[in-house]
């Protein structure tokens, strides 16, 4: 997502890092507000929904591990168990 001179300038003011954007974006709670612009906000039940998908991400990492993909020309043409 493209972000305004504006965006940045108030990120760097209020300490908030363009990583929190992203998560604001993909779980936050889409509110419009007047001149048809989108409010993007985290409520507790956003940060439950984060953290419950933050826990799967970790028990995939887990599963995942020692765990290679070879890719050739854009294209995934093999996977396999790494023993290193």
């Amino acid at each position: 997502m493209d972000i305004s001179k504006h965006a940045e300038i108030r990120c760097q003011q209020r300490g908030i890092p363009k990583n929190s954007i992203d998560l604001i974006l993909q779980f936050g709670t889409p509110l419009c507000k007047p001149g048809g612009v989108i409010e993007y906000k985290i409520y507790k039940k956003n940060k439950s929904q984060i953290q419950a998908h933050l826990k799967k991400l970790i028990d995939r990492l887990d599963k995942i591990e020692n765990k290679a993909v070879l890719i050739s020309d854009n294209q995934v043409i093999t996977v396999y168990h790494k023993n290193n």
